[in-house]
């Protein structure tokens, strides 16, 4: 919708309604009525110039000339105009003298105040009122310069109303362009908001996914590890120590579902601080006595000096960590397993390997791969370490087994933000 301007002109042609009718025929009437009394008073006054004795046939024939001419002043106000000042000039020109009010003029004037633009309506309408003045001045001289003085004051009001009305529509238009244009802006907005919202929670349910699939892979990966050992147990030696292994399993899945519950948790407390109940790295030796309770020969060495970091660098490293050894357990069950943690100053170094199945350690079991296959394990890792700006090296050792490198900076001036470090 282009922007409505008071520039240019117009006149969109409109069929002529019954109201444009309606009005030829009240002007007509009006401008008759009037014609007959100025008749009168130019009898009365015995005015030689005047030769007329009534309403005869030229007189009524301009009148109704004009007025008829409104009738397509919605179409073509200038030559309205036109026509109607012409009529009103003749019957000066043939001795008419000047109506108490040219009614098809003011109309005219008014249509053409209202559909053209200023500056074309003033050349249109100056000439307009030149005319009638000079033409009644020369045929009746100076004795008709109140009735003059009348019809120009009338068609400039006319005129003046027309403008008016002209401006009151741009304004309209562009009160209704500004609120479509707010309008549409609130609806951008609305679509925005929701994009980033939905974006938001997005990234909020992939995350949520990674912590459950560490979560549960890692606890159930030992409840397995555990069943199988109570089983061998069971055949091997009945009675001897599968209490304590179904205990184990039994604290196990308690924990497995803590976590869960945690994690709902978090859905469910918006707004809250859970920074402090997170894992971190203050957990790994629990975390590895739980995998060594399963008969996993699993040894942590922590190097550097040990200091509580941003609970963000925390949680991604734990987490690093036990999907390593969840991923040891899967693919090289039974296979030693050596957790590196080194604090450097500027960086955290993890490195989780296993060395794979030998057939001299144990040539009754069959071998496995000890490479994991793609999944969302080794996805999860990634996306924590490309997340905190780090480096992940995974895959075969060249010695055997298969081994997990990662590198996360951690500037030496970095501390736990949120204090759950201070209690570390």
């Amino acid at each position: 919708m282009p922007r409505p301007s008071d520039h240019g002109t117009d006149q969109t042609p409109g069929a002529v309604s019954l109201a444009d009718v309606a009005l030829v025929v009240v002007v007509a009437t009006a401008s008759l009525v009037g014609f007959i009394e100025r008749a009168k008073q130019a009898l009365d006054t015995e005015d030689a110039p005047l030769h007329f004795l009534g309403l005869d046939r030229l007189g009524a024939g301009l009148t109704l000339v004009a007025c008829a001419a409104l009738l397509w002043r919605r179409s073509f106000p200038g030559w309205v105009l036109l026509v109607a000042t012409l009529a009103a000039v003749a019957g000066n020109v043939a001795g008419y003298p000047p109506a108490p009010l040219p009614y098809a003029v003011v109309v005219a004037a008014f249509t053409v105040g209202q559909r053209w633009s200023l500056a074309a309506s003033t050349v249109a309408l100056v000439p307009a009122l030149l005319a009638m003045a000079v033409s009644a001045f020369a045929r009746f001289g100076t004795g008709v310069d109140d009735e003059v003085l009348t019809e120009v004051l009338a068609i400039l009001a006319a005129w003046a109303l027309g403008r008016q009305y002209r401006l009151g529509r741009i304004r309209t238009r562009l009160l209704e362009e500004r609120t479509r244009l707010l309008e549409q802006q609130a609806h951008h907005l609305t679509l925005e908001q929701s994009t980033v919202a939905a974006l938001a929670a997005a990234q909020e349910r992939a995350t949520i996914a990674r912590e459950l699939h560490d979560v549960v892979a890692n606890d159930v990966g030992v409840i397995v590890a555990q069943a199988g050992a109570a089983r061998r147990r069971e055949q091997q030696l009945v009675g001897h120590g599968s209490a304590e292994v179904l205990a184990s399993i039994e604290s196990l899945g308690r924990e497995a579902l803590t976590d869960m519950r945690r994690l709902v948790g978090v859905l469910r407390s918006i707004g809250d601080d859970v920074s402090a109940r997170e894992p971190g790295l203050d957990r790994l030796e629990h975390l590895v006595a739980k995998l060594a309770a399963t008969g996993t020969d699993v040894r942590l060495v922590v190097t550097g000096d040990r200091r509580p970091l941003s609970s963000t660098v925390e949680l991604n490293a734990y987490r690093i960590v036990q999907e390593s050894l969840t991923n040891a357990m899967k693919h090289a069950s039974g296979s030693p397993v050596r957790v590196v943690v080194d604090f450097g100053p500027e960086q955290l170094h993890l490195m989780v390997r296993d060395l794979g199945w030998s057939a001299a350690s144990e040539p009754t079991r069959p071998a496995q791969p000890t490479e994991p296959t793609s999944g969302n394990g080794l996805l999860g890792m990634r996306q924590r370490v490309d997340l905190l700006g780090g480096v992940l090296r995974t895959g075969p050792a060249a010695d055997g087994g298969f081994v997990v490198d990662c590198v996360l900076p951690v500037p030496a001036r970095e501390v736990a933000h949120d204090g759950a470090g201070a209690d570390r």
